[in-house]
């Protein structure tokens, strides 16, 4: 999905809005029990896995799941294919960022088990995540390899990014690998970096283009809209007494997402979702002396909704930047400015509500 499919409802492609939306929400698929074993946990997709089998491999974190993971992923499968034996991704929980940056670790662009539910969407067979941990990050790449992976599988060849390294000290590199790889029989594969744009797509990237508004962008470089997850609380109350009911979603800040200003977006609740206005951030008021407060806040207008979500998990993806958070003079210039954000999120996406169908497994709290 790129920027250029958009807007749908310009197109009059209902369907394509719902299947943006239910790619955004990492719809329609289940992950399973995983198979717990002593420092790791396998989930197996198909029936073509078993543990100590042949196997084809693709490592690495894996954070976002964006464009770049899902052309390694299928480069990995075709080889998995031609060899006649399954496809197995290999990575680490939670992103090793998190336990190695200390204090102020990088934003995430999915939670930890989202990122698995991504990953299970891709053409392979299972999902092997180690536990990530300090003293697991002390281990050397040969240590892992020979006491680790290859004690869980038999890996024919490994498909990693030519950017990936491994081990204590990031020691195992692409070359290192293919020189340890190589004396055991396995095949070594470093894939370069898939380039949007004239530039790498890196999760990196994406969280700087989050954290700047250009959703769009972030959208195209992910394959899929951008979204966070939260609960409804009470706010204000600004919106409902100038006619316009909002749902306040907060947030964890621990997600990439920008700032502030107004986006067309979409408003996930249960298996039902609607197109919304959105404004991120504690708005200027128009109200003399008030001042922006915290972040963490997702006011979304649905569209077309009525009914009561204080207390309920909303999810909210943006799909485009409408403009820039702004103060107002007074209550008449506010209300314009929102029915004019609610009348160009009609016109790029529609204003009816539509299923999302099932949406996996249940999430963590992000407030």
């Amino acid at each position: 999905m790129s920027a250029v499919d958009l807007p749908a409802a310009e197109r009059g492609d209902a369907q394509d809005l719902a299947d943006l939306a239910r790619d955004a929400f990492l719809c329609g698929r289940d992950l399973p029990d995983p198979m717990a074993m002593p420092g790791a946990k396998a989930y197996a997709l198909t029936e073509r896995f078993s543990l100590g089998g042949p196997a084809v491999l693709a490592l690495g974190t894996f954070d976002g799941v964006h464009r770049g993971h899902r052309r390694l992923v299928e480069c990995a499968a075709d080889d998995a294919r031609q060899r006649g034996v399954p496809l197995v991704i290999v990575t680490f929980d939670p992103d090793p960022s998190q336990v190695l940056a200390g204090p102020s670790p990088a934003s995430l662009l999915l939670s930890s088990r989202d990122r698995l539910l991504a990953l299970s969407h891709l053409p392979a067979d299972a999902i092997i995540a180690f536990d990530f941990t300090r003293d697991f990050a002390n281990l050397g790449y040969e240590e892992f390899v020979t006491d680790r992976l290859l004690s869980l599988l038999r890996p024919l060849a490994i498909h990693v990014g030519s950017d990936f390294a491994l081990g204590r000290g990031r020691e195992g590199s692409i070359g290192a690998l293919e020189v340890l790889l190589g004396a055991l029989g396995i095949s070594a594969f470093g894939h370069e970096l898939r380039r949007a744009h004239g530039a790498a797509i890196s999760a990196t990237r994406i969280r700087a283009l989050l954290v700047a508004g250009e959703v769009e962008l972030a959208m195209e470089l992910l394959g899929r809209a951008p979204f966070v997850s939260g609960v409804v609380a009470h706010g204000r109350g600004e919106g409902s007494s100038l006619g316009f009911p909002t749902a306040n979603v907060r947030f964890d800040r621990a997600f990439a997402f920008p700032e502030d200003g107004v986006y067309a977006g979409i408003c996930g609740v249960g298996e039902r979702a609607w197109p919304a206005a959105v404004n991120i951030g504690e708005p200027p008021s128009y109200v003399e002396g008030d001042a922006a407060s915290d972040v963490g806040l997702a006011e979304a207008s649905l569209i077309g909704f009525s009914g009561d979500l204080y207390g309920r998990d909303v999810s909210v993806a943006l799909v485009k930047r409408l403009r820039p958070s702004v103060r107002f003079e007074g209550v008449g210039e506010l209300q314009a400015a929102v029915r004019r954000n609610l009348d160009e999120t009609r016109r790029l996406l529609g204003s009816a509500a539509f299923d999302l169908g099932h949406r996996g497994w249940d999430r963590e709290p992000r407030s």
